[in-house]
C-alpha cells in the first residue's frame, strides 16, 4: 500500500517500448496489420525474457510497435495510454522518449508526431494529474543531419512539452566519439541531454559522455568496479538512470549478484529507477522497485529517497519539482 501511494518519478521510459499491450492491439487493428490472435504468440513479438542474448535481439521487439506509429491519432492514443498505465500505479512525473524521424512520412512530419504525443499526455495530466515531459531520441544509426534535426525540433518544442534530448540505439555498432558534435551543439544551445551510455558498450562511452557535458547517463553500468570513473560522474553532478530488469534482458549484467545497483548506491552515486520499456520488459516501476528491495534490502527511506533524488535531476521545471517534492513530503508524514 505505501509504495502505491508514494508518488514516483520515472525518468527513463521509451513510449515505443512501452505502449500498453492492449493499446498496441488497437493500433494494428487501425492499420490493418496482421497479429495473432493468442496472446502469448502475440506478447512474444513485443515482449522478451530473460533467454534475450543481447541488447540487438532485445531491440527486435520494437519493430511492431513502430509499424503501428504511423500517424497523427497513433502517437495520441500511445503517448495518452502509457501515461494513463504509468499514472495507475502511483507515478506522478514521467519523461518518456522517443524519436519521431523513426515515424516520419510524407504525409506525417515530425512535428505533427510531437503535437500529437503533447496532445495525448495533456489528456492524461487533465484525468489522472499526471505530469509528462517528451525527451526526443538521436538515433546512433542515423545520419549527423538527421540527427541535428532532432536538436532543431527539440528547441522548437523545449518547454512546451519536451524537455530534453537523448542518444539511443545500439550503443555496440556505433560509438560514442561519433556524436561529439551533436552533443556539443545540444550543449551550446542549452538543451538538457541524457545520453545511453555503458549499458553494454564500453567505459569509454561513459567517460565521452560525462566531457560532452550530460545531464544523466542512461543505464552506466560498464563503470562497475571503477571507483574511480564513478567519482568522476559524481564530481560533475550526473545522475545514473538505472532499469534493473532491462539489463539483465539486454544482457548488460548476467544475473543480480553482478548488478551494480549496491556499489553505486552506496558510493553516492545518485541514481534513478526505471523501467525502460514497460511492455518489451514487461514489468512497471512497482516492479522495479520492489526487486531493489528483494536483492538489496532496499528500505522504504532508501526507496523515497531514490524518488527524490530522480526529481532533482528530472528535466521538470522548478513548479513541478515543487509541487511533487511537496506531495512526497505529505507522503511521508502518513508512512514515515
Amino acid at each position: 500500500m505505501w509504495l502505491k501511494k508514494l508518488p514516483k518519478i520515472e525518468l527513463h521510459c521509451h513510449l515505443d517500448g512501452s505502449i500498453p499491450v492492449s493499446t498496441l492491439k488497437k493500433l494494428c487493428y487501425m492499420e490493418n496489420i496482421s497479429i495473432p490472435e493468442n496472446e502469448d504468440d502475440f506478447r512474444k513479438l513485443i515482449e522478451v525474457n530473460d533467454d534475450c542474448k543481447s541488447l540487438s535481439e532485445y531491440l527486435k521487439a520494437f519493430d511492431l510497435p513502430l509499424k503501428c506509429l504511423k500517424t497523427e491519432k497513433a502517437f495520441f492514443i500511445a503517448s495518452y495510454e502509457t501515461a494513463v498505465q504509468a499514472s495507475k500505479e502511483g507515478v506522478r512525473y514521467l519523461e518518456l522518449r522517443f524519436s519521431p524521424l523513426l515515424s516520419e512520412h510524407q504525409n506525417l512530419s515530425s512535428e505533427k508526431i510531437i503535437e500529437a504525443c503533447i496532445s495525448g499526455l495533456k489528456k492524461a495530466y487533465t484525468e489522472t494529474g499526471i505530469t509528462t515531459n517528451l525527451i526526443l531520441c538521436g538515433m546512433r544509426h542515423f545520419s549527423e543531419k538527421e540527427n541535428l534535426r532532432i536538436l532543431e525540433l527539440a528547441k522548437k518544442y523545449l518547454n512546451i512539452g519536451v524537455c530534453g534530448v537523448d542518444l539511443a540505439g545500439d550503443e555496440v555498432a556505433f560509438n560514442n566519439e561519433l556524436f561529439e558534435e551533436y552533443c556539443r551543439k545540444a550543449y551550446l544551445q542549452k538543451i538538457p541531454f541524457t545520453i545511453h551510455s555503458g549499458e553494454c558498450g564500453r567505459k569509454k562511452n561513459i567517460e565521452l559522455a560525462i566531457k560532452y557535458g550530460a545531464k544523466r547517463i542512461g543505464h552506466g553500468i560498464a563503470m562497475r568496479g571503477d571507483k574511480e570513473l564513478q567519482k568522476e560522474v559524481i564530481k560533475n553532478g550526473i545522475s545514473i538512470e538505472m532499469c534493473p530488469s532491462s539489463n539483465l534482458q539486454t544482457k548488460a549484467v548476467l544475473n543480480w549478484n553482478e548488478y551494480p545497483f549496491n556499489e553505486f548506491f552506496e558510493h553516492g552515486v545518485n541514481i534513478s529507477i526505471n523501467t525502460d520499456n514497460r511492455t518489451v520488459t514487461n514489468t512497471s516501476i512497482i516492479k522495479e522497485l520492489k526487486i531493489l528491495q528483494k536483492y538489496f534490502n532496499l528500505s522504504k527511506s532508501d526507496i523515497v529517497a531514490l524518488m527524490e533524488q530522480s526529481l532533482k535531476v528530472s528535466f521538470a521545471n522548478s513548479e513541478i519539482k515543487k509541487t511533487i517534492m511537496n506531495e512526497i513530503e505529505e507522503w511521508k508524514k502518513e508512512f514515515i
